[in-house]
């Protein structure tokens, strides 16, 4: 566990487990309650530190970006810890009502999600899954205007997730330059693997990308610079 960013206003802390996987915990630190507000954003397998961290605050939501394994592996035991609302994209659903959880937030396009005086906005980025689903947290007073996304499997660092066939590489080439690429290009990009990025840095290497042919059959590990 790490505290990632911190200030006045929003402290975020990534947790790693798995396959690499990036578990977020973020949190509204409002001055007038004694107590912080959290939501968590994906639940990879070993959740025990995150589930540590998660004590000194109030849990309000849990927001899950796409519905594969290996970002759900230890949902079963951050639900029991903490029986709050669940958002996933419609699509992406069923995966976790196998799990006995009926998810009730709204995060269809263009929705709201408040936590504390935090407040994400939901995007639908369908291509890596049917129902991906990425969280924008716009800045905090004390960010000097830098929002922050996070991108799930959709958007990493030199190149979008992960595709199974053609077409699904163009639908999320598709949600990446029209829906993410469109945000301040100050935005932090938090992915659910590895490192982060920034929406400018990705639209250098994406205009690059679209300006040339692409190979016919182009899917899966696709890498802007490179195919």
């Amino acid at each position: 566990m790490s505290i990632h960013y911190e200030d006045d206003y929003l402290r975020l802390q990534v947790f790693v487990s798995g396959f690499s996987n990036n578990a977020w915990l973020v949190t509204s630190k409002t001055k007038s309650r004694k107590q912080t507000r959290s939501l968590i954003i994906d639940t990879p397998d070993d959740p025990h530190e995150l589930l540590a961290a998660t004590q000194d605050t109030e849990i309000s939501a849990i927001l899950i970006t796409h519905n594969h394994q290996d970002h759900l592996q230890g949902f079963e035991d951050v639900i029991r810890a903490h029986n709050v609302p669940v958002g996933i994209g419609a699509a992406d659903a069923p995966e976790v009502e196998k799990m006995g959880t009926s998810p009730s937030i709204d995060v269809s396009d263009g929705a709201l999600i408040v936590v504390g005086d935090l407040e994400l906005r939901a995007i639908a980025t369908p291509g890596h899954t049917p129902g991906s689903t990425c969280y924008y947290l716009e800045s905090t007073s004390g960010e000097s205007n830098r929002g922050r996304l996070f991108s799930g499997d959709t958007l990493f660092p030199g190149g979008p997730g992960r595709t199974g066939s053609p077409a699904d590489l163009e639908q999320i080439v598709d949600s990446i330059g029209k829906k993410l690429l469109t945000l301040p290009p100050q935005t932090a990009v938090h992915p659910g693997h590895g490192d982060d990025t920034s929406v400018g840095e990705a639209k250098i290497e994406y205009d690059v990308f679209i300006a040339r042919p692409r190979p016919e059959g182009l899917s899966g590990d696709v890498a802007w610079l490179g195919s």
